[in-house]
Parts: C-alpha cells; sequence; structure tokens
C-alpha cells in the first residue's frame, strides 16, 4: 500500500474543511449584514475631493463640470455627517453649492440645501426633491448618500457572482412594509439590487428600478485604490434607461482625494455655502 495516501488524504480532508468553513461564515452574514458592513466600513473622519462630472446624452453629446468637496464626520462616535460640494466650473453653475447633514438615526429626518448664486438664494429641499436629479446628471440626491436601511428589507439572492473578476454578494433591497410611501418618495426606487465585494465590502454595482416612467438605472464602480489604508472608489458611472435603451449616464471621476486633513466646523454652514470657493 502507498503509504503516502494518507497524508494526501489528510490534506485533503484539512482543505475540505476549510473550504466548508469559509462558506458557513459567508453564509451567516445576512442581506442587512453585507449592506451594514459596506455602508460603515472606515471611510476617513473628514475627506477632500476634487472631482469631474461628465454629463452624456443619448447621443454621446458631453457636457464637463469641475467640482469640490468637503466631508466631516460629527455627532457621538462619529456617526453623523456633514458635507458641501461646489461647482468650479462651467461659468453658469460656478460657485452652486450643496450642503447635507446625513444623521445615523433612521428616524431623523436628514437635511439638506442647495445655493443657487444666480437667485442669492438657499433652498431647503424637501424629501420628495432628494429623488430628482443632482444638478442634471443621474445621481439623485439620495444615490449621494448612504441608504436608510432600517427602511429596507435585505436578502442575498445571489451568493456568488463575479464583477471585473472579483467575487461579490447580489443584495436585494425592497422598501419595508409601512415604509413604501417613505422610500418611494425619497428614493424613486421600487427595488434594487447591489453586488458587493466579498474582500473589500465595496458596492461596484447596483441596479435600480424606478417607478415614475418605469426606468431602470445602473451603477458601477471602477477604479479603486488603497488611498491611506482606505478602499477608495475613484470613478462611479450611473446609466438611466427605458425600455432597455440608453437615455442618459452620467460619469464622475476623482482627480484627487486627501483624507484626515483638519476641516473648521464653519465650512458645513448655510453661510459658507454663499462665500463660494
Amino acid at each position: 500500500m502507498n503509504k503516502r495516501v494518507p497524508a494526501i488524504l489528510f490534506i485533503l480532508i484539512l482543505y475540505l474543511s476549510f473550504c466548508i468553513s469559509s462558506y458557513a461564515e459567508e453564509e451567516k452574514l445576512s442581506g442587512y449584514d453585507i449592506i451594514y458592513e459596506a455602508e460603515e466600513r472606515y471611510n476617513g473622519d473628514t475627506v477632500i475631493t476634487d472631482t469631474t462630472m461628465i454629463l452624456i446624452d443619448s447621443r454621446k453629446n458631453k457636457r464637463v463640470r469641475q467640482m469640490k468637496m468637503f466631508r466631516k464626520d460629527f455627532g457621538e462616535n462619529n456617526k453623523d455627517e456633514k458635507s458641501l460640494s461646489f461647482f468650479i466650473t462651467p461659468e453658469d453653475i460656478k460657485n452652486t453649492a450643496y450642503l447635507s447633514y446625513e444623521y445615523d438615526d433612521e428616524n431623523k429626518e436628514d437635511d439638506s440645501w442647495l445655493y443657487l448664486p444666480a437667485l442669492k438664494k438657499v433652498k431647503r429641499l424637501a424629501s420628495s426633491d432628494k429623488s430628482s436629479s443632482f444638478m442634471g446628471s443621474d445621481f439623485t440626491y439620495t444615490d449621494l448618500k448612504s441608504s436608510k436601511r432600517e427602511f429596507w428589507n435585505y436578502k442575498v439572492i445571489k451568493s456568488s457572482d463575479l464583477v471585473d473578476g472579483h467575487d461579490c454578494w447580489v443584495v436585494e433591497g425592497v422598501p419595508k412594509e409601512g415604509k413604501k410611501v417613505k422610500v418611494l418618495k425619497e428614493t424613486g426606487y421600487t427595488k434594487v439590487n447591489i453586488w458587493v465585494r466579498k474582500d473589500v465590502f465595496v458596492k461596484v454595482k447596483a441596479k435600480f428600478w424606478i417607478k415614475k416612467g418605469k426606468r431602470i438605472k445602473f451603477y458601477k464602480a471602477s477604479n479603486l485604490k488603497k488611498i491611506d489604508n482606505i478602499w477608495t472608489v475613484m470613478e462611479r458611472q450611473m446609466i438611466t434607461t427605458k425600455k432597455g435603451r440608453v437615455e442618459h449616464s452620467t460619469v464622475m471621476k476623482t482627480d484627487k482625494i486627501v483624507y484626515n486633513e483638519e476641516l473648521k466646523d464653519s465650512i458645513f454652514t448655510q453661510q459658507r455655502m454663499k462665500v463660494g470657493m
């Protein structure tokens, strides 16, 4: 009898045990757990970014806009976020500003304001405004924030799917009973599928079903880089379709990003919106 057989068999048993153990660990994660980990992973106490936004119509005509964004964690355990974005170019929207307060408390309404320099007026955005387009893009105001997780039922609909060669969970989200009206008002979505990379817990792909106009949007994150030990999406794309045809798309490219640089609280105020860059 070949004496190597028991050794090989032992190694095989260990390997299978490892695979089964890893699979079991994956199976313990619910859809909610996966989304929670994706949205709660560390992304810096403060962030400053320079971003290029490219708007592309159905004929592939492009409009380019430059933005600068500041974000800072606030509140108990730094769970709340405040952000302020300025448009720098083109000239017709220069110094348009968007200010947002996002609260960790699922039952507390987020606050957001838009400043239009032509009117010299700060407008507070109502809940219904948040499902509308962010400055003509395919991203809504809500798309720029984390989801209100407690308002959604999440479940894993596919335990393994490759996106750009990386293994992902596919999680389906539908509004909870009793929250459907609120979710629809704030997001416009009746359902969403989200692909989350297993190795880094980053949302790399999504599909949104929009009630208004029965449109479907497709999101894709690409060019992930590890900057200051933080996995960072350098490019995002959102495509709006109707009956399978592309109506419009938006690409947002991060040109520069700086984490954990000191930012004064006074930056995140309505008064600061009016000052401009």
